[in-house]
């Protein structure tokens, strides 16, 4: 991360510049998409109403996407991608259903067994074998993808706030609201262990990269890093240290070789954080909640989305903000694609953006949302975004 060549790679000018491109818009077209999502807009064009003479406002909506999933008709509030089978996609939301359904037509595959509340996180297992998704009901199903029967039922903890596989073996994690984190070998659904340490719901968490170590973060503004093998605490960052977050964490990353953490808070800042127990920097330009925060795998470089709008890239080697870019509405998401400086970002403004972030150009801008955007997932190539939105819609949009 510090090696000299990657320090050479941006300049004191560099750093003050600012890229942002308020003229970056996607085109505008008639909207024909299918028959279920006119159904869905019908409602909003007629509250438009009647221009002066009579004339009915005419309303333009631009969609951009390829292909789109319609089957929920409430919030989606989670969605992944299949990591070999690219064109599998598992979807959940306030229906209480998760579905697995195709990229490429929007053919539904399997709808999964119906939760008691609102799907909150869906994941495939890193082999593809296995699916699981958490809901509010405090009850994680899992299933196999190939027979797409129920392997288990997962219960213990009260709201699930996310879920997250081993990437080395068929273990899954899972965060609640009642501050606790659980964790079960599947596909047999043996319990492992409880993680207590938080004092407030648990609001982010995953293994890392390697596996040997679990990070969360909680509303109570602590980040935990634990031993999956004894459930120990290795090292904790809390708000009682004024140079860590005095509000609740909304979400975390992990740099590629596992040393480096980087938080988002509601506090309206960020914090990197190095596993030895070092805060090595706050990065404090929002004006609101940062709900979104990723590494860069290829540069040294962070992102930070913000409820303001805002999109901040940040020299990690020098500490400092190279450009802010800039969303119409809060932040939600941001991914570096695998291997590459591009980023994608999506947003309460309905828009998704992918961005180089090396010069700070938008380089496309999609849109096909009545609704904000409350998640989204990247094909391996970047070439491919999967969202899922507050609209009730699934899109997919394509180079």
């Amino acid at each position: 991360m510090n090696s000299d060549d990657r320090r050479n790679h941006y300049d004191e000018e560099d750093a003050e510049e600012t890229f942002v491109d308020d003229d970056d818009v996607a085109d505008v077209v008639h909207y024909e998409g299918e028959e279920d999502r006119d159904d869905m807009a019908m409602d909003d064009d007629d509250e438009e109403g009647e221009g002066e003479g009579g004339e009915r406002d005419e309303v333009l909506l631009e969609d951009d996407s390829v292909q789109g999933f319609f089957a929920h008709k409430e919030p989606v509030f989670s969605l992944d991608l299949h990591p070999t089978r690219q064109n599998l996609v598992v979807s959940g939301g306030s229906d209480d259903r998760a579905y697995i359904w195709q990229l490429d037509t929007g053919d539904q595959i399997a709808e999964l067994g119906k939760h008691d509340d609102s799907v909150s996180a869906v994941r495939f297992s890193n082999d593809g074998s296995l699916v699981a998704t958490g809901g509010m009901d405090g009850k994680i199903h899992v299933y196999s993808v190939d027979k797409r029967e129920k392997c288990a039922t997962l219960d213990g903890p009260d709201e699930i706030q996310f879920v997250d596989w081993h990437p080395k073996g068929n273990v899954l994690l899972a965060g609640a609201q009642d501050a606790s984190l659980w964790m079960w070998s599947l596909p047999g659904g043996d319990f492992m262990h409880v993680f207590a340490g938080h004092s407030a719901p648990v609001t982010c968490g995953r293994f890392t990269n390697s596996g040997r170590n679990i990070v969360s973060g909680a509303e109570d503004g602590s980040l935990i890093v634990w031993d999956p093998k004894t459930a120990a605490i290795v090292r904790q960052f809390t708000s009682q240290d004024e140079r860590f977050h005095q509000g609740a964490i909304t979400s975390l990353a992990i740099a590629r070789d596992d040393q480096v953490i980087l938080t988002g808070s509601v506090d309206a800042t960020a914090k990197l954080v190095h596993v030895n127990g070092s805060i090595l920097a706050s990065f404090g330009n929002a004006t609101e909640s940062v709900e979104a925060v990723g590494l860069c795998d290829v540069l040294p470089l962070a992102a930070t989305g913000s409820v303001d709008g805002s999109l901040s890239i940040w020299d990690i080697n020098t500490m400092r903000l190279r450009t802010t870019l800039r969303h119409d509405d809060s932040v939600t998401r941001v991914l570096w694609h695998e291997s590459s400086p591009m980023l994608t970002s999506v947003s309460m403004d309905c828009s998704v953006r992918t961005w180089d972030a090396r010069t700070g150009e938008c380089v496309r801008v999609w849109r096909g949302h009545q609704a904000g955007i409350m998640d989204v997932a990247l094909t391996h190539d970047g070439r491919t975004v999967v969202t899922a939105s507050d609209d009730g819609c699934c899109l997919v949009f394509s180079e």
